[in-house]
């Protein structure tokens, strides 16, 4: 894509950055800045790698604003004072769209939002209320419950067939629950073989309140996921579509991208764009599907209302999501045709990749060889080395190493007797 021409003097973007999604904030600055547009990243963290781009123009710590969305609003406030208006706001992740969500409901007007309107919204993060959506407007979905009692959760576990996944309602409905195993609290969804495993998942979770959504599993191996990224505009427009097939994901079977391919595949673009139409959905779109192996028909897991977090590799192939969103929220004219996305390109998140790899190899599913000659695909898209604004992989580097030097120079916990013979009995 060719830069673009802006406003002598552009209005700057703001983009958000929370603490445990820190990836698809450096994906954002980077798009906006490449094709000239001011950043301000305002982040959980301290130092999140993004703020050391090129491209990001000031950096603002606001700590703890996804649990206490007063201190945006304070902070979004300020920046409209001084900008002489509003400033556009893109959310990274799904915290960061929850607090800006929050303050559009109280009624802030300190910010010019880039997401779809708030009920459709919440709707869309709300897996339980997506459901409910998706069966009402006959989308493409797995079968799913929202089981609220373990009587429920059993019903329900009669009525699947197995393998079933099971996810958090929300993106934080079970991350406050401290009650549960951190490998529970922290999973985006977890696979279960049997109606034991499921039940066994649902005594832990269902008595502590944590809203859980159970589905079935979509038959296929891990390549057959597939994502469309799509700009609707607020007039219901299509403004840009861009295809991408996920060869390898982290973690595996329930987890996002880490090794992408850009594609072309029109069909299912068509029934990508329907769904949007469909539902009345405006802003960025981010659609999960999966080809289901018995019958190659392909099925919606969920829509996100943000950014990916891959979001580079889309717009490396000319599909500039942010941008959009920026220049329908600065009231600019949009491009005069939709912008499609090239087919042919690859993107690695390398250290996710690497740890994909791992489990892979312990499953059958990959070796070693296999899994370097896929990287010597060409061209490529790196999640954070890139030449052109290497600071925040340098970063990321520097942290890697000292964390692992850190974990060296620890003592080994001493063992005693009675634990030497636990372990080996």
């Amino acid at each position: 894509m060719s830069r673009p021409i802006l406003p002598v003097d552009p209005l700057p973007c703001v983009v958000l950055s929370c603490i445990g999604a820190v990836e698809g904030d450096m994906n954002v600055v980077r798009a906006l800045g490449a094709v000239g547009i001011p950043v301000i990243l305002i982040g959980e963290h301290e130092a999140p790698p993004a703020s050391l781009s090129r491209h990001c123009c000031e950096f603002i710590r606001v700590p703890d604003f996804a649990r206490m969305p007063e201190r945006l609003r304070d902070v979004l406030e300020t920046l409209a004072q001084r900008h002489g208006e509003p400033l556009p706001v893109i959310p990274s992740a799904d915290p960061d769209l929850q607090a800006m969500l929050t303050l559009q409901e109280q009624g802030a007007t300190c910010f010019v939002p880039t997401w779809p309107e708030a009920a459709l919204t919440r709707t869309l993060m709300d897996k339980q209320a997506f459901d409910r959506l998706a069966v009402a407007q006959a989308l493409p979905v797995p079968l799913g419950f929202a089981p609220e009692t373990l009587s429920e959760a059993r019903e329900a576990s009669e009525r699947l067939r197995y393998p079933a996944i099971v996810k958090p309602a929300t993106p934080v409905a079970w991350w406050h629950q401290t009650a549960l195993p951190a490998s529970v609290r922290r999973a985006k969804a977890i696979r279960v073989e049997s109606a034991d495993e499921l039940m066994a998942l649902c005594a832990q979770l269902l008595p502590l309140r944590a809203a859980t959504l159970v589905q079935e599993f979509v038959d296929g191996p891990d390549e057959e996921h597939f994502d469309v990224h799509a700009y609707i505009d607020r007039e219901g427009r299509v403004q840009a579509v861009f295809g991408g097939r996920k060869w390898r994901i982290w973690p595996p079977h329930a987890g996002s991208g880490c090794f992408v391919e850009s594609l072309d595949e029109p069909a299912l673009e068509a029934q990508a764009l329907e769904i949007l139409q469909r539902i009345g959905f405006r802003g960025i779109a981010n659609m999960n599907f999966k080809r289901d192996a018995r019958d190659g028909r392909f099925v919606l897991l969920e829509i996100n209302p943000r950014v990916s977090q891959w979001g580079i590799l889309t717009t490396r192939c000319g599909v500039n999501l942010p941008w959009l969103a920026w220049r329908e929220a600065c009231g600019l004219s949009m491009p005069p045709q939709p912008l499609r996305g090239q087919a042919g390109r690859w993107y690695v998140n390398a250290l996710k990749d690497w740890h994909a790899m791992r489990q892979y190899r312990a499953e059958g599913l990959l070796g070693p060889l296999a899994w370097l000659r896929s990287l010597l695909h060409r061209p490529m898209v790196c999640q954070t080395f890139s030449v052109s604004d290497p600071w925040p992989a340098m970063k990321l580097t520097a942290r890697w190493i000292a964390g692992k030097m850190r974990s060296r120079s620890r003592p080994a916990p001493a063992v005693t007797e009675d634990a030497h013979k636990t372990r080996h009995r």
